[in-house]
């Protein structure tokens, strides 16, 4: 029971990513359609001083960074499987930062969910001042929480045996 509602969790969270990305992606392609003004207009708007400080057009994310964010919350809702199914066929959670929060589904979800929020906002601040440093970050988050999620199933599968 417990696991089948980690699952469920972890689809409708990795469901919720997924179709955000692809409302993005539908945003942007909308913002190609021709402007009824002309493109002198918005050029002028795009510099226009604000309080002393000349305003830059924000730049688009690269299509590497949101699937980046999108495979980070996916890993966040594997891990939180993994982990319900690990404690299932007994084993124990080794991180102590979050061993009290193991035996409740919805308050592991939660901090995973803030966790991934928490790291998503970081690296967008990171992006605004360092492009590459934010995309590495990325990249290394989820490498470690790739291998995290691995080891976590293998865990289950030498708890099963």
């Amino acid at each position: 029971m417990v696991c089948s509602m980690s699952r469920r969790i972890a689809t409708v969270l990795s469901l919720m990513v997924v179709l955000g990305l692809l409302e993005a992606r539908s945003l942007s392609a909308q913002d190609s359609v021709e402007q009824p003004l002309p493109r002198t207009v918005f050029a002028v708007a795009e510099t226009t001083p604000i309080e002393g400080r000349s305003v830059t057009p924000a730049s688009t994310r690269p299509t590497p960074l949101m699937s980046l964010y999108a495979s980070l919350a996916t890993l966040q809702a594997l891990d939180v499987t993994s982990t319900r199914m690990g404690l299932k066929a007994g084993a124990i959670e080794a991180n102590p930062l979050v061993s009290g929060l193991a035996g409740s589904p919805m308050a592991l979800t939660a901090v995973k969910a803030g966790v991934t929020g928490a790291m998503i906002y970081a690296s967008e601040r990171m992006w605004k001042k360092n492009r590459k440093a934010a995309v590495l970050t990325m990249i290394g988050l989820n490498a470690a929480y790739g291998v995290v999620v691995a080891h976590n199933y293998g865990v289950v599968a030498r708890q099963r045996r």
